[in-house]
């Protein structure tokens, strides 16, 4: 049955220190109490795309399913009062707004959230404070965790995520909003951004006053690069234990929060407060990257069930809503995930699937080989990162961010054709071989600097010898022991884990297992000055060149650890 429905616009909420948020309504009509979908959006409640098309929720589909949908433009954007700064107000105003939406004539004091990116930020602060009445919530291509799996990864700065969430996203509205005058520098920054925004990117250094100025924020997060300061009050995940939200997790591989999406599953399937709890926990992983949910990811179609649209976004999360308001166990697989290569949906009582964590070692002749070699060996290369790798594909956030055009499984001979990027590769396989979980990379290495990054990439090689990209990864050397910034002894020999992040790939036969290693990827990441001085305050000057040792065999047995399953 169709529903007639009536539309409140820009209804006030006003939050406990007296500011509004606008507010739009959407009511089934007939009468009766209904429970509600909410969504807090910086992105403007009104524009189709991130109301509905990125969420994955078809509002008149709610409707027509007996569900209110309430959408609210957040803090400082758009229609609503105050000062938008991010994070900071959205546990105290999403709690605010379920109580809200709790006390009026529509509801029936059920309210379940949903929404993607920084609108799946607002429904994991919200849980966060163990709201009554949150009964539900859909966090969708997001994180629990602001610094590790948002502003940086690895140590390092995710710039061009930065860099683009300010100009596409709040730059803009944030410059109207304020009131800031035609002539202030702000204007002139935002202009250069969105005319280049790769070539703005190339500023140093990257705190500069004007960028400030622009977004104030600025100085919170690249004034704090460590976890341990500023970052824990706006963590959710630091209070698993308040959380009381069952939870149906939508992760995408190719999306630059897929780490922190499925930490989010992982961590309350395994350590939240309650049994229920950690039993209402459910995760979708699929081929999906920032802005682009679609079957065409990087320079491959995936085939037409990759879509998010062809896996139906809207029946699964009313499904499962439906299901945990009425006290029931959702209709759905525990884990649903896309596997590339073969380009399959599966299903999975757990993430990650069982399996065996396999090594292949760095070997002579830049090959990957099943065992170690005995005889110590070394390969080595200069890193000068002013004239950094650029970034091709992968899990980032650059231009074309809604066509995928940057980002996802991309062609790599421009990057293996440097001097200063490491090839390896394995001898072709026999048979395909499966991963499916988190791949890390064992790297003895040393560097001639006192600072700079390792960085690491997993390429599928197919037979006729094209490289397609499929995940990768960066670690800041200083923080490799933790939160202490510790420096390099030249020279000297370590060993480092770099995480180069979560995939489902099979590999088929005949193909091979391709492995780069490097000392920059840019501008997803920022570019290391190779010297102990804070890489967002660097400058050109800063920068110095470092030579950079690989080491396999013997006693310093660099090996890449795949996750192998089947």
């Amino acid at each position: 049955m169709t529903r007639r429905y009536t539309i409140l616009r820009d209804v006030a909420v006003s939050m406990r220190d007296g500011i509004s948020l606008a507010t739009d309504v959407y009511i089934p009509d007939g009468g009766g109490r209904f429970p509600a979908l909410l969504q807090r959006t910086p992105y403007d409640k009104s524009a189709a795309w991130g109301g509905q098309y990125i969420a994955g929720m078809e509002i008149v589909r709610a409707l027509d399913a007996g569900f209110a949908v309430v959408i609210q433009d957040t803090r400082g954007r758009y229609a609503s009062q105050g000062a938008f700064e991010p994070f900071v107000h959205e546990a105290d105003d999403g709690a605010d707004t379920v109580a809200w939406i709790s006390a009026q004539d529509f509801s029936n004091s059920k309210v379940a959230s949903y929404g993607a990116s920084y609108v799946g930020a607002t429904q994991m602060l919200l849980a966060m404070r163990g709201t009554e009445g949150h009964f539900a919530m859909a966090p969708f291509l997001t994180t629990g965790d602001y610094h590790d799996h948002w502003t940086y990864r690895g140590g390092a700065l995710q710039l061009g995520f930065v860099y683009l969430w300010i100009t596409e996203a709040f730059g803009p509205v944030d410059v109207e909003i304020r009131k800031l005058p035609a002539e202030h520098p702000a204007r002139d920054t935002l202009k250069e951004l969105l005319i280049d925004p790769l070539s703005a990117m190339e500023r140093l250094p990257v705190l500069a006053e004007d960028m400030v100025i622009l977004a104030p924020y600025l100085k919170d997060w690249l004034g704090n690069p460590t976890p341990d300061r500023w970052w824990p009050a706006i963590s959710p995940l630091t209070r698993v234990n308040k959380i009381r939200t069952p939870a149906l997790h939508i992760a995408g591989f190719n999306d630059i929060f897929v780490d922190g999406s499925l930490r989010n599953y992982e961590v309350l399937r395994h350590d939240g407060a309650t049994s229920d709890i950690r039993d209402g926990q459910y995760l979708i992983a699929g081929p999906w990257s920032h802005g682009n949910i679609s079957d065409w990811q990087g320079d491959q179609w995936l085939g037409y069930g990759a879509a998010a649209e062809e896996l139906n976004l809207t029946e699964l999360q009313l499904r499962f809503f439906s299901a945990i308001l009425d006290g029931q166990r959702p209709d759905l697989a525990r884990v649903t995930y896309f596997t590339s290569g073969i380009n399959e949906w599966r299903t999975a009582d757990e993430w990650p699937p069982s399996g065996n964590v396999t090594p292949l070692y760095l070997a002579e002749s830049r090959s990957l080989a099943p065992g170690p070699e005995e005889t110590a060996g070394a390969d080595g290369y200069e890193s000068n990162t002013l004239e950094a790798v650029p970034t091709v594909g992968g899990a980032s956030f650059l231009p074309g961010l809604f066509m995928g055009d940057n980002s996802g499984p991309k062609e790599q001979s421009m990057v293996e054709a440097r001097d200063d990027v490491l090839v390896y590769r394995s001898a072709a396989l026999h048979s395909p071989l499966d991963i499916t979980g988190m791949v890390t990379l064992e790297l003895w290495a040393s560097s001639s600097a006192t600072d700079c990054d390792w960085t690491a990439r997993l390429v599928d090689v197919d037979q006729a010898g094209r490289a397609i990209g499929i995940v990768d990864g960066i670690l800041r050397a200083r923080y490799r022991h933790g939160v202490q910034a510790t420096p390099l002894t030249p020279d000297r020999p370590e060993r480092f884990t770099v995480e180069l992040g979560h995939v489902s790939h099979v590999f088929g036969a005949g193909h091979r297992i391709g492995l780069q290693i490097a000392s920059s990827n840019f501008p997803r990441f920022d570019r290391n000055p190779q010297q102990m001085i804070d890489p967002v305050t660097a400058k050109a000057e800063d920068f110095v060149v470092a030579q950079q040792t690989v080491f396999r065999g013997g006693d310093r047995p660099s090996r890449l650890m795949l996750p192998v399953i089947g």
